[in-house]
């Protein structure tokens, strides 16, 4: 089958090639975004994105107002969670990341699994009910809003850390205006926001917007609390397909109703948008983002 070595290598020629101009055309959108942000002051006005015919977009949970006894001035714990949600044991890479994480802010990890994480369960405020049939991911995503809303502090993926949080938490104690800090979103393409217009706004706004994998919050803020209470509506709308096709370990399996991203970045990035100006970033945050699985 010597003949078909040529057609491959042309192939996978033409692969690379789509792939470099993919990553050059993202890399020159982001900085056509970062010098339009910096020129052009933003304001939140979720009504320029409903629809010509009025209809509010797929983020109409941005036009709520934040549930009652949200607070802004709970003090902060210096403890960053960290989330496995599986049974199964710690890849060796999550391993590297988890003791990295310890090493950088020794005393300050907490390790929520599911042999503990009844001890972080607020009394009258339960999980969702669909939460055990969620993917191991999404568990994970659903559970750091839920532990940033009600315990506050950090949160970090299992990945390697590179610094230590303390200058962090350090500066977000003295700004009481702060209720979010995390490392500077990498790039347009990793933020969330699928309506079409509203999609846009945040993407061309990322270089304001603080990533998903690592970041400090104030408990009981509008910002945390609107966060899980749209979690938990779009659990409700998925209740039913979750319990007919709950998920694996990546939410791969067919049936699986939830996007990657839909109990992500997918709503935390449109509330940083309206709440921008309590978000701050340090980069000190940013964990390595590679070689971590």
């Amino acid at each position: 089958m010597d003949f078909l070595l040529p057609a491959r290598k042309v192939k996978h020629a033409a692969f690379v090639a789509r792939k470099r101009v993919r990553r050059g055309y993202v890399r020159a959108r982001d900085l056509a975004f970062t010098a339009y942000s910096a020129m052009v002051p933003f304001t939140f006005d979720v009504d320029r994105h409903r629809s010509a015919w009025g209809e509010l977009p797929r983020m109409y949970f941005l036009h709520r107002d934040p549930p009652p006894g949200c607070s802004t001035d709970r003090p902060v714990q210096r403890k960053i969670f960290v989330l496995w949600t599986g049974e199964n044991d710690l890849t060796p890479n999550r391993a590297k990341g988890l003791q990295s994480i310890d090493d950088r802010n020794p005393g300050s990890v907490v390790l929520v699994t599911p042999k503990n994480l009844d001890d972080y369960i607020v009394p009258g405020k339960p999980l969702h009910s669909a939460y055990r049939h969620l993917s191991l991911v999404h568990r994970a995503d659903y559970l750091r809003a839920y532990l940033m809303h009600h315990h506050g502090g950090g949160y970090s993926d299992i990945k390697v850390c590179r610094h230590s949080w303390v200058g962090a938490f350090e500066r977000f104690e003295s700004d009481p205006a702060l209720w979010i800090i995390g490392y500077p979103e990498i790039g347009s393409d990793m933020c969330g926001g699928r309506d079409p217009r509203l999609g846009h706004e945040i993407r061309r706004r990322y270089r304001s917007l603080v990533g998903f994998g690592a970041f400090i919050c104030r408990p009981g803020t509008p910002l945390t609390a609107e966060w899980l209470r749209e979690l938990d509506r779009r659990l409700d709308y998925y209740s039913e397909e979750l319990a007919q096709h709950p998920g694996d370990a990546w939410g791969e399996n067919p049936g699986y109703p939830i996007l990657w991203i839909e109990l992500g970045a997918d709503v935390l990035n449109p509330l940083q948008l309206k709440y921008l100006d309590h978000v701050g970033q340090d980069p000190m945050l940013l964990p390595q983002l590679t070689d971590h699985r």
